[in-house]
């Protein structure tokens, strides 16, 4: 079980987070939606610890460990000095994974530098990293940005494999995606996240775009 605690999380005097508290009691894919600057990455980050905030956040009662998450950003940090598969090497040796996958899930050139790589291939490089090791919670911050149709479709399917024995936790401005593939989703809006089972899924862009007085 996944609990997430936030009293509040602020950045000098904006506030972003007040009183967030929900859990996620089963594996499963997860939909985060929210217009841009609502705190959908910093949400987050905050269940990665990669920023402070007064609250807490624990995995089967125990605080979470970044290097037991599949982590992918936005915009993933690559050193572009090294190949591809340099960096699958580096990956493993930063999070201490001893399990490597033969097959990748995306086919990028192994030993072309990642400068020379487009944004697409990046990200592809980059989710086979993490995805070398087997992992029980996965978080994706937008990651169908900058991928082709057929790798959005290897991804996804990838994804709903996981979710069988993981947590997936994705955000995505796709919304199409997240109805047809979560069990909840969970809207980032106005400092508060407010959760969406399937069945009322048909109120969430409501929600999202209503105007407030």
């Amino acid at each position: 079980m996944l609990n997430i605690q936030i009293k509040k999380k602020s950045f000098t005097s904006k506030t972003i987070f007040e009183n967030i508290d929900f859990e996620i009691l089963e594996n499963g894919i997860y939909g985060f939606v929210g217009k841009n600057g609502q705190g959908k990455t910093t949400l987050f980050k905050c269940i990665l610890g990669l920023t402070e905030f007064d609250g807490k956040i624990d995995f089967n009662a125990e605080k979470l460990i970044l290097k037991n998450i599949a982590w992918c950003p936005t915009e993933p940090d690559l050193y572009e000095e090294l190949t591809a598969a340099e960096f699958y090497d580096f990956y493993r040796e930063l999070t201490n994974c001893k399990k490597t996958k033969e097959n990748l899930l995306f086919d990028v050139p192994n030993n072309q530098l990642l400068k020379d790589f487009s944004t697409g291939m990046k990200k592809k490089t980059y989710l086979n990293a993490i995805f070398q090791n087997e992992h029980q919670i996965y978080i994706l911050d937008e990651p169908f940005n900058g991928l082709d149709l057929e790798s959005n479709y290897v991804l996804m399917n990838f994804l709903k494999e996981k979710s069988k024995e993981s947590i997936v936790l994705i955000s995505s401005h796709i919304l199409e995606i997240l109805y047809a593939n979560c069990k909840s989703i969970f809207v980032v809006k106005n400092k508060s996240v407010e959760k969406f089972e399937r069945e009322n899924f048909n109120k969430i862009e409501s929600t999202l775009f209503a105007i407030m007085p």
